[in-house]
């Protein structure tokens, strides 16, 4: 298994779950696209990781199908992966697909009622566009009576203003919008590109859509983010998420923070802690007093497709600004498929290892609640 098309599996495994309403003009297939914005703080460059989830909502099965993807001016395919296709929680086959010019092509020889397939590209923008138009998907088939038919998706627009007018890298665009900031060339020099991640369908009960990136709340004093770096076996992500709090609202018990805790684990794929793996203590971090700091491990709840990994957390409230913080990093440093059973300690420790140097450049710039109110 190929990095990219290994790269492309994990994605597909941590966004499955069930499905929203019909995003289509057709009622045979439901549309769901949505773009990750990706940044390669080497070169300071951004590009957009599509995953166009098309999902057959007929009640029929397909033959010969073909998905016809044509991108607009001004957006090229950097790079196509493979991509598993099957049902919501396995995959069953996979398409054949290439890139002719701007134009990207998928088939597959059946379509079954309720099975999805992922349109997953990496797009290079020729200039700092604004605002993308990107055309309906084509899909041709033939029909259960052997007659050959065309189906043609609705055009989506996505406003891209925010990232591809950003000058500085990843950390002067988290820094913009979310006051929150890593070093990421100090902490983990060898790792040149992020990519925004969704909150995973499992967790939110629908496919998600649109431009995945930062998520800032109505004020500075909330919002999230999800970011992720490299392949299986060797990828690390983290969820940042934060909220106003007085200091009676922090998180005070044990059983509050591992419920908050896990819901963001499920943000990343259909988790689970290990029980007898955590180990809790509070105490002062950086500048920030009772400090929780969790480790422990999280397991896949799907057998054989990702195992287990290492995570760690840090939740804590800023005074001087009234925020509360949950800052969680998980890794995985394995197989996949059967042999994700197998365990990897020391590539585990390693990544751990990239997991405590990230944190340990945590940087919040929240401006005090005290400064707003004498503006």
């Amino acid at each position: 298994m190929t990095r990219a098309r290994a790269a492309a599996l994990l994605s597909a495994a941590l966004c499955l779950g069930l499905v929203g309403p019909a995003a289509s003009e057709a009622l045979l297939f439901s549309v769901y696209p949505s773009f990750g914005a990706k940044f390669d703080i080497g070169s300071e460059k951004f590009s957009l990781v599509t995953n166009m989830v098309v999902y057959n909502i007929s009640g029929q099965t397909f033959t010969d199908v073909t998905f016809k993807q044509t991108y607009p001016e001004g957006v090229s395919v950097k790079e196509t992966y493979q991509r598993e296709v099957g049902t919501e929680a396995t995959g069953e086959q996979s398409s054949a697909r290439k890139v002719e010019g701007n134009v990207f092509y998928a088939s597959l020889p059946t379509f079954k009622n309720r099975m999805y397939v992922v349109i997953p590209n990496e797009l290079v923008l020729a200039r700092r566009l604004n605002e993308v138009t990107f055309p309906g998907i084509e899909i041709s088939y033939l029909d259960p009576g052997g007659q050959r038919q065309t189906a043609k998706m609705q055009d989506n627009t996505q406003d891209l203003f925010i990232y591809s007018n950003v000058v500085g890298g990843l950390e002067r665009f988290l820094h913009k919008y979310n006051n929150i900031t890593f070093d990421f060339a100090k902490a983990v020099p060898n790792r040149k590109e992020w990519e925004f991640a969704p909150v995973a369908a499992s967790a939110q009960g629908r496919f998600p859509t649109g431009v995945i990136g930062t998520f800032p709340g109505e004020n500075q004093y909330s919002g999230h983010f999800r970011i992720r770096s490299g392949p299986p076996g060797d990828n690390i992500q983290i969820v940042v998420a934060y909220k106003s709090a007085q200091k009676n609202e922090r998180v005070n018990d044990k059983d509050a923070l591992l419920k908050s805790l896990h819901d963001y684990l499920r943000w990343c794929g259909e988790f689970d802690f290990q029980p007898d793996a955590l180990k809790i203590d509070r105490g002062t971090w950086k500048k920030y007093d009772d400090t929780w700091s969790v480790e422990g491990r999280w397991l896949d709840t799907i057998k054989n497709r990702l195992g287990e990994g290492p995570m760690k957390a840090k939740v804590f409230w800023g005074g001087r600004e009234d925020v509360e913080y949950y800052v969680f990093a998980l890794a995985h440093g394995r197989a996949l498929g059967v042999d994700s059973a197998k365990a990897n300690p020391e590539k585990e420790a390693q990544l751990a290892g990239e997991i405590d140097r990230l944190l340990d450049t945590f940087k919040s710039s929240i401006i005090p609640l005290s400064h707003e109110r004498r503006r």
